[in-house]
């Protein structure tokens, strides 16, 4: 069964060398597991509560594993750094399983 992630985020336009390594590491992690993205949208506003990050990105993954798989993997978590560089906030969550 198929599974939905949002990811959060707001880039730091800052720092646009980090989101490109970033974006250039966990694009081939996507594919290799045969995760797409389906659809982003620009938050316009938010309408109660603390502000929003500006970006939400819904992923399909084919599976839970996928999901892990990508997450736990050492690629990723060697990106800690570049992540909290290229971001202002990223936050990434399962919204169906």
């Amino acid at each position: 069964m198929s599974v939905l992630v949002f990811a959060l985020t707001t880039v730091n336009p800052k720092n646009i060398e980090s989101l490109n390594i970033y974006i250039g590491t966990t694009t081939p992690l996507l594919e290799e597991v045969g995760a797409e993205i389906i659809q982003g949208y620009e938050i316009e506003k938010t309408i109660v509560g603390d502000a929003l990050p500006e970006r939400v990105t819904i992923v399909r993954y084919p599976s839970r594993e996928a999901v892990d798989r990508v997450f736990e993997s050492a690629e990723y978590h060697a990106l800690r750094y570049t992540r909290e560089q290229a971001f202002l906030s990223y936050q990434i969550g399962i919204v169906q399983e």
